[in-house]
């Protein structure tokens, strides 16, 4: 488009004369921006776009690039459910609302006593249908609806078929643009089109026919080999994908086992080495009392595995009532912290190192946690309530297996207890390999899922019988 427009078949401009060209108009915003396909006058402006009927007279070429891909072709003879049809005419649609290719073919056929019949063929799937007369039908019923036979058929489920093309022998001349309202509608588990234009109503009935009678009738031996040999390897894809569905359950069901089959680990609060307490301290948020605990070091001896911090308040040492509490705990290697202090069992310099952790260049923990406690209660409507909340956990996977040391920091309303707050670390199965499993073979029931469904060895498409 653009520089690249190209007049088309030098058709006129119905209002001027002048030439047409290929263009577009831009509809929508920013991320939601769309150009929509249109036909423009050069001369004076005029627009043509799909809801006009000029729009597929100067767009033609572009509906029947795939014209030619179906088992159908006019001429062609063939023997379904024991009546012999011969192709003879053709009519193609396109869905006026898709500004992409969305097109579908009418093949008209002649049984050998003259009769009519019709075979749709759209995304691989073809419909047979008969002319059909129904009982009753009232398409003006209501302003919302029409009347089938004592079914109601909302009017907002019609849409605009344009005819694109048009081939054979057919029993009237059809434009190129020329609109058609379409209903497709099952009753009784019989598929119906009723299609309705300007001059004349016609109803059709008919089902579904599985493509393998389609090509035994039509297709020749030829595409029979190729169709044989396409559900073959649709099957092949079919089973793959079912196997890696299996696996990927597997993987799943042990990685939810692992995780809950995990341990505490030991010892986390049995070396403990109190920082502060309740240091007073007064800043733009108000008052406040600052506690600092080490715990540790304790052995952490996998790495790769989940595992979970959890933090809590023992009320057995003291209650938290009417009051909060919040703290950040952090997990510190051993080696890390004896990098960052020169001399570990000085007390004031591992008091100032962990004071002032956050001004280290490199972070120090290797995951920290935050939280809070709190408890409240008051009065409304409904009377008196409490509430209140005395735990928090979070879950990491750690890289390296070694020795660790817990870090907790303490802010508080009031002055506390450290030992009324209690912290514990568990580890769950090794998860990592299950999941990475699962990735690798999700991807691949996917592919093979999507290759069931695709894969075609024949020169036209083919839906799945």
């Amino acid at each position: 488009m653009g520089d690249e427009q190209e007049k088309l078949k030098a058709l006129k401009c119905h209002d001027c004369g002048g030439d047409i060209v290929k263009s577009y108009r831009v509809e929508g915003d920013d991320e939601d921006e769309e150009q929509i396909p249109i036909a423009r006058c050069l001369s004076c402006g005029r627009e043509y776009d799909q809801h006009t009927q000029e729009y597929y007279a100067y767009f033609a070429d572009s509906f029947i690039t795939d014209k030619d891909k179906s088992v159908f072709k006019l001429g062609l003879k063939g023997t379904l459910n024991g009546v012999e049809y011969e192709i003879i005419g053709r009519l193609r649609y396109q869905d006026e609302d898709e500004y992409e290719l969305d097109t579908w073919d009418e093949w008209l056929a002649i049984t050998a006593e003259g009769a009519y019949h019709y075979f749709v063929e759209e995304d691989g799937d073809v419909h047979s249908y008969e002319e059909y007369i129904p009982e009753t039908i009232d398409l003006e019923s209501s302003g919302s609806s029409i009347e089938f036979e004592g079914k109601k058929i909302s009017k907002s489920e019609a849409y605009i078929g344009r005819i694109v093309y048009a081939e054979g022998e057919l029993p009237w001349s059809p434009e190129i643009g020329e609109a058609v309202t379409l209903y497709d509608f099952k009753k009784d588990g019989c598929n119906y089109t009723i299609e309705q234009s300007d001059e004349e109503v016609s109803i059709t009935k008919g089902e579904r026919i599985p493509y393998k009678q389609i090509i035994d009738a039509f297709g020749g031996d030829q595409y029979k080999e190729m169709y044989d040999a396409t559900i073959k390897k649709r099957k092949e894809f079919t089973w793959k994908s079912r196997v890696y569905l299996a696996v990927m359950l597997v993987s799943l069901v042990m990685a939810l086992y692992k995780c809950s089959s995990g341990s505490a680990i030991e010892n986390i609060m049995a070396m403990t080495k109190v920082i502060s307490t309740n240091v007073y301290m007064q800043d733009e948020g108000g008052a406040n009392y600052f506690s600092q605990v080490l715990y540790g070091p304790f052995e952490i001896p996998e790495p790769d595995r989940l595992y979970e911090f959890s933090v809590s308040i023992d009320e057995a040492v003291q209650p938290l009532s009417q009051e909060w509490e919040s703290f950040r705990l952090m997990l510190i290697q051993e080696d890390r912290l004896n990098q960052v202090t020169d001399n570990m069992t000085d007390f004031n310099e591992l008091k100032e190192m962990l004071t002032e952790i956050d001004a280290q260049k490199e972070p120090v923990e290797s995951y920290v946690v935050n939280g809070d406690f709190w408890d409240e209660e008051g009065y409304d409507s409904d009377g008196r309530w409490h509430e209140n909340d005395l735990s928090a956990s979070s879950s990491f996977v750690l890289d390296e297996a070694g020795r660790y040391f817990a870090y907790l920091e303490l802010y508080s309303k009031n002055a506390r207890n450290v030992d009324s707050v209690k912290i514990a670390l568990s580890s769950a199965g090794s998860v990592r390999y299950f999941i990475i499993l699962f990735v690798i073979f999700f991807i691949l029931f996917m592919l093979n899922r999507s290759k069931a469904a695709t894969y075609n060895a024949l020169p036209f498409e083919v839906g799945s019988d």
